[in-house]
C-alpha cells in the first residue's frame, strides 16, 4: 500500500536529507514532522518496549505530526539494537533524541561514538532541563507545563482573576519543536560546508524563555513591562465583546490608526485631548481611557460582523476572534490551500494543515499517513541486508516490535 525505501517520493526543499529521530510526546516529534513536510526522508525510531504516548491519546495529533514518515520500533540499548542503530546513524544526516540526562552516554552512544560512524552527523539533544548544569535539574522529568512554569512563561500569562496557567494547547512543546527544527537545519548547513557534524543541547525551558518579548527588560532593569494577562497598556489594543456575543481583537496603533479611530468613534482629533500626529494612546490618560471606552461601546452596540466591516471600511486593523470552524470555512484560508486531505493507515480520510510556509519551486506534500508502531521494520532491515530469519529472531528476542493491525492507534471510541 505504501512505498518502500527505494520508492519514496522525492519532493520539497529537503529532498535527499535523511533524518532519524528517537523522540516521543510532542516537542521533538513536531520538529521531525516539519522536516518530513519539507521532503526529508524521516525514520521515526520508536521504542520496541513502549510505544509513543501520543498513540493512545484521545486525539488525532499523531496523524498530523508523524505523517510522511517511516516507523522502526527498535530496542536501542540491546546488543543487536545498538548495532542496527549505528548502521542507521551511518546513513543519516540528522539525529534527534529527547531523553533525560546522559541516557545515550550510559548506553555507550555518546556524540563522539556517533561521529566515529558518521563525522558529518547533526545531533540534537532535546530535554526539559538540558544535558548540563545542576545534576538534580538535568535529571528532572519535564513536560510542556513544567517548562512554562520554570521559564517564567506561565507567570507572564497570569491575570488578576486566575492563577498562572500554561498557554495552550501545549505552546511550550510547539515553541521547542520549532527551535529543534531550526537548530537542525542551521547545523546541517554548517556540516555541509565544513564536513564536520554538530551536537546541540536544547532545554525546553530555554526555548520558552527565549520566546518572550520582555526578558531583556527584566534581566537588564528588573522591570516587568507587562504580562499577557494584564489589560493592554495601549488603549487601541483590546479584545472587545460585540452585541451578538462574539469577540473582536483590535490593534489601533500608530498615528494613522489613532486618527481614523478617533474619527470613527467621534473623539475630537487634532486638539489638546488628542494632538495631531499622536501615535499611541495609553490607558490611564484621559484620551486613552476615552478611546478604549468608545471602542468597547461601539462593539457592544453592534454585531461582530458589522463591527468588523465598519472597522475595515475605516482602514482600522481588527479581526473577529475565530474558532477553528470559522477558519475552516473562511474563503481566504481555503484559497491559500491551508487544508489538505490524506489517507491514514486504516484508509480513513484525514484532514489537516498543509506544510507551511508555501514553497514556490519545491512545495510540500503529504504522501503517507502516520505509520503504525514498527510498520516499516522489515523494509528498513532488508535495506541493511538482514534476511527474514534474522528478523524473525529479532522479534523473538524483543529487539524489535510491531503493531501489525494498528490496534494501539486510537484505542478509544471515535
Amino acid at each position: 500500500m505504501w512505498p518502500k525505501s527505494d520508492e519514496l517520493p522525492q519532493f520539497g526543499v529537503l529532498q535527499g536529507v535523511k533524518v532519524l529521530h528517537a523522540t516521543q510526546a510532542q516537542a521533538s516529534p513536531f520538529a521531525a514532522g516539519l522536516l518530513a513536510d519539507y521532503g526529508a526522508d524521516v525514520i521515526w525510531l520508536e521504542s520496541a518496549l513502549t510505544p509513543d504516548v501520543r498513540r493512545s491519546m484521545p486525539s488525532r495529533t499523531v496523524e498530523g505530526d508523524s505523517r510522511n514518515q517511516r516507523n522502526f520500533a527498535l530496542n536501542i540499548p540491546s546488543e543487536e539494537g545498538r548495532k542496527i542503530f549505528l548502521s542507521l546513524i551511518e546513513d543519516a544526516d540528522i539525529f534527534i533524541e529527547c531523553s533525560r540526562g546522559a541516557q545515550y552516554e550510559k548506553w555507550g552512544l555518546s556524540d563522539e561514538v556517533l561521529w566515529e560512524h558518521n563525522p558529518k552527523l547533526v545531533i540534537m539533544h532535546q530535554s526539559g532541563f538540558g544535558k548540563t548544569g545542576v545534576d538534580a535539574y538535568v535529571n528532572r522529568p519535564s513536560y510542556d507545563s513544567i517548562a512554562q512554569a520554570y521559564s517564567s512563561y506561565m507567570d507572564n500569562n497570569r491575570n488578576p482573576v486566575t492563577a498562572p496557567y500554561p498557554v495552550g494547547p501545549y505552546a511550550g512543546d510547539f515553541i521547542t519543536g520549532m527551535y529543534v527544527a531550526l537548530g537542525c537545519l542551521a547545523a546541517l548547513h554548517r556540516a555541509t560546508v565544513s564536513g564536520q557534524g554538530e551536537s546541540m543541547d536544547l532545554a525546553q525551558f530555554e526555548a520558552c524563555f527565549r520566546t518572550q518579548q520582555y526578558e531583556t527588560d527584566w534581566l537588564t532593569d528588573h522591570v516587568i513591562k507587562e504580562r499577557a494577562g494584564d489589560p493592554p497598556a495601549m488603549a487601541g489594543i483590546t479584545t472587545a465583546r460585540c452585541k451578538d456575543g462574539r469577540y473582536i481583537q483590535t490593534s489601533f496603533t500608530g498615528a494613522v490608526s489613532t486618527k481614523k479611530g478617533c474619527e470613527l468613534l467621534g473623539i475630537p482629533y487634532g486638539t489638546d485631548l488628542v494632538p495631531e500626529g499622536t501615535g499611541l494612546l495609553y490607558m490611564g490618560s484621559e484620551a486613552g481611557d476615552l478611546f478604549r471606552a468608545k471602542i468597547e461601546e461601539f462593539c457592544a452596540e453592534h454585531d461582530g460582523e458589522d463591527v468588523q466591516r465598519a472597522f475595515f471600511e475605516a482602514g482600522l486593523p481588527c479581526q473577529l476572534v475565530y474558532t477553528m470552524g470559522d477558519l475552516e470555512n473562511d474563503p481566504h484560508a481555503q484559497a491559500r490551500g491551508l487544508f489538505v486531505k490524506w489517507q491514514n493507515m486504516r484508509g480513513e480520510e484525514i484532514t489537516g494543515s498543509r506544510g507551511v510556509p508555501v514553497f514556490k519551486r519545491n512545495p510540500t506534500q503529504v504522501w503517507r499517513g502516520a505509520p503504525w508502531w514498527g510498520y516499516d521494520n522489515e523494509d528498513i532491515l532488508h535495506q541493511f541486508g538482514y534476511d527474514d530469519e534474522q528478523i524473525k529472531k529479532m522479534y523473538e528476542d524483543k529487539v524489535i516490535a510491531k503493531d501489525a493491525e494498528g490496534s494501539l492507534q486510537y484505542p478509544w471510541p471515535r
